[in-house]
């Protein structure tokens, strides 16, 4: 951490001569408030401290950053928004559910099984793609921009109750909770699952009193909510990649001087780097965690994800009528794109 540290240091060294040098050492002029719904063990929180070590320290003290987790300013994604749009807060993350009911075209994100890995996913993030993301939500919201992504607790697998899900028709009727997306309904429907729309924060208390008896997340997300409390199966399809949107209140991030403006896109940059990485690493204790309390891990053979693949292909079709094909078009002329130049780097990697 402390190697880390030091390299976020060195990275705006000259930004902050140019912010002011020793006249901006003192009570800050600016303060930069993160509210979001993490706990302090997620990789959001992680990276949200990652942005403050790095805003505070690039400007010698002139901006402050004022972090709160674990819903204290906001108790859901809807919130959290509305929050950055009135001012309350200038910065907060939402997954594809929290942002879907202002901009719902963002679920082609979530199609199941559109992204075949991390290193493509993560392309996507800083593709035109979310250029594009950024352009419409901007528009449509005159607040709301979209600063970085990043991964948040890896891939959405089925966690369930005393039941291993090896092919879709074990889901039928099992009582599944889902993000608040149509979309995520819909998939859950399409499987024979009974979906469950529930808010993150009301989840603990679902599972304990068998409001559902499962829900689509990631072990990192699991584990730090202490959901493996009552879960005790997962079945590793990675059905979905938990992309988090960092959203920032336009008219604050205008107001800023250009030098700030790039310290705090420098932020963001480290933030969502930090918090991607996490995951990955965090996930094995995770899965330790949630072994050493009787939890079973399966992973589907070939056959088994085939059909789980099978199960789900009407949603192309169910996305496209309800919001065209553009956005569709142009994801999946992303990936391609992502899958063309992981190609290129392995070629000169390995040959």
């Amino acid at each position: 951490m402390k190697k880390h540290l030091e390299l976020l240091g060195s990275v705006g060294v000259g930004l902050a001569v140019a912010l002011g040098g020793a006249g901006m050492a003192g009570a800050a002029d600016t303060t930069i408030k993160i509210c979001h719904i993490g706990s302090t063990d997620d990789e959001d929180h992680k990276g949200s401290l990652v942005f403050e070590n790095f805003v505070e320290s690039q400007t010698n003290g002139a901006v402050e950053v004022e972090i709160y987790p674990a819903g204290q300013l906001c108790g859901n994604f809807r919130q959290c928004l509305e929050s950055v749009q009135l001012g309350t807060c200038e910065i907060t993350g939402t997954t594809v559910g929290g942002i879907a009911n202002i901009f719902p075209e963002i679920q082609v994100t979530d199609l199941p099984y559109i992204f075949p890995n991390d290193r493509v996913a993560e392309k996507v993030m800083k593709s035109p793609f979310m250029d594009e993301v950024r352009k419409a939500v901007l528009e449509k919201t005159g607040t709301l921009r979209l600063m970085g992504l990043n991964n948040t607790g890896g891939w959405r697998d089925f966690f369930t109750i005393d039941v291993t899900i090896k092919t879709p028709a074990d889901l039928a009727g099992v009582k599944m909770r889902t993000i608040e997306s149509p979309l995520q309904v819909e998939m859950v429907n399409l499987m024979g699952g009974n979906p469950t729309p529930i808010p993150w924060q009301e989840l603990y208390t679902s599972l304990a009193t068998g409001v559902v008896i499962g829900t689509k997340n990631g072990i990192t997300d699991i584990v730090n909510m202490k959901f493996h409390e009552f879960l005790n199966r997962v079945t590793l399809d990675h059905h979905a990649y938990m992309f988090l949107f960092w959203w920032m209140n336009d008219d604050f991030l205008q107001g800023l001087s250009p030098d700030l403006k790039r310290v705090v896109a420098a932020g963001f940059h480290h933030m969502t780097s930090m918090a991607s990485d996490d995951p990955k690493f965090t996930a094995l204790a995770g899965y330790a965690a949630f072994k050493e309390k009787g939890g079973q891990v399966y992973v589907p053979t070939p056959e088994e994800k085939a059909q789980f693949v099978e199960s789900v292909q009407p949603l192309k079709q169910w996305y496209v009528e309800r919001f065209g094909d553009k956005w569709l078009k142009l994801l999946e002329e992303s990936i391609a794109q992502a899958e063309k130049e992981i190609e290129e780097e392995d070629a000169r990697l390995l040959n």
